[in-house]
């Protein structure tokens, strides 16, 4: 007998004899009520079996992949999610059919969970027309002190699902014809993109029924310079890079979106430095903003992603610095405070880098087992 196979059936009797200590069986494990705020929930929108997808909570500083791994929501047809602090709770905006894969019947649900135990606490039926395009931190949105759960609906008419998370119920459906997405504005209200370059603002009464709406004038070039449709918030302000690298402030703090002056994410000598990517604008618990940019920008390179992160004060304008990355980004998040602030870069390869902010520095690659994490969310 051959030594290898020999020492394959040693081997197989050895553990076929070996004493194994059963696992428990019933044992349940709970998460802290309140999350630490180092800790992120990485999307995965299960790009090529979309029923499948899943929102991780992840620990990044952990040493291992069993370190790093907390726990998972499922979140079925290219998901929406989002999280409330304020309530403590996740929101997982899913799509099922009745016979699966095969299609029937669609129901559009409002999944909620408990962020401790991550069980579904209640489950609430939308119009079955939300968007389920590829992700954007714009298609649902926490409005009126969370209050309400705004959701984007394509079909392709456009309009917004409002769901009353304390009443637990949909409400209304207010109409955006022609305009998209989901931006909160005011005490009760949101703004939408337009294909004609203006921004509509709805207002809501107090039960979550469209109270009116305002348009503003045309503020960007839909066909030569259009804005890129994702933007981060700072202190009331929409922040929106467009095509070619400039960045239109939206206020959106009073009850109608209105334009700031507009200003270049370049000097005149950096011009063919331009952002791109999926969500590649974000802003970190400091106030901090970061835009993922590439050289060699032009025409139809705006979802190229980028090799650096550049750094911005928005309020001024300036830039801060740049972030050389270990590896080409295409989606941009962050999470945590004080030294513990991070950076998230989800590759091209699909990993997800952790960059340190407290000195820019590259920390580790996470060990998620994610097949498309294109959005990383933080929790603080």
């Amino acid at each position: 007998m051959k030594r290898w196979l020999l020492s394959i059936l040693i081997t197989w009797v050895a553990v076929a004899h070996a004493e194994f200590q059963p696992e428990s069986v019933g044992v349940v494990e709970t998460l802290p009520g309140d999350y630490p705020d180092h800790w992120a929930l990485v999307h995965d929108f299960s790009f090529f079996h979309m029923f499948e997808g899943e929102v991780l909570v992840i620990d990044p500083l952990g040493e291992t992949a069993g370190d790093q791994y907390k726990g998972m929501m499922t979140a079925s047809f290219i998901a929406g999610f989002q999280y409330s602090k304020k309530r403590n709770e996740h929101y997982v905006v899913e799509t099922f059919y009745s016979r699966g894969a095969r299609g029937g019947e669609r129901t559009d649900v409002v999944t909620i969970y408990d962020p401790a135990t991550l069980k579904v606490t209640a489950e609430i039926e939308i119009p079955a027309k939300r968007i389920s395009g590829m992700p954007k931190t714009l298609s649902v949105s926490l409005l009126a002190d969370d209050r309400f759960l705004a959701v984007y609906n394509f079909t392709p008419a456009q309009s917004v699902s409002i769901v009353d998370l304390q009443a637990r119920a949909f409400v209304a459906e207010a109409p955006t014809a022609g305009c998209g997405f989901v931006i909160p504005t005011g005490a009760s209200g949101f703004s939408s993109i337009c294909s004609n370059g203006t921004i509509l603002t709805t207002t809501l009464n107090a039960d979550g029924t469209v109270k009116g709406t305002s348009r503003t004038e045309q503020l960007f070039d839909a066909e030569n310079n259009p804005i890129f449709e994702t933007a981060t918030i700072v202190d009331g302000v929409a922040y929106f890079p467009t095509f070619t690298g400039e960045v239109l402030p939206l206020d959106v703090s009073g009850n109608q979106a209105q334009a700031k002056r507009r200003w270049w994410l370049t000097s005149e000598s950096e011009r063919d430095w331009r952002p791109g990517g999926m969500n590649i604008i974000t802003t970190d618990a400091a106030q901090v903003s970061y835009v993922l940019m590439h050289p060699e920008g032009g025409e139809g390179t705006h979802k190229n992603g980028g090799s650096e992160v550049w750094v911005y004060d928005l309020a001024t304008g300036v830039r801060r610095g740049r972030i050389e990355l270990e590896n080409w980004g295409v989606s941009l998040g962050t999470t945590g405070t004080g030294n513990n602030r991070l950076l998230f870069v989800t590759t091209a390869e699909m990993g997800v880098d952790v960059y340190r902010l407290a000195d820019r520095s590259f920390l580790k690659s996470l060990q998620t087992g994610a097949v498309t994490p294109f959005l990383v969310h933080g929790t603080q």
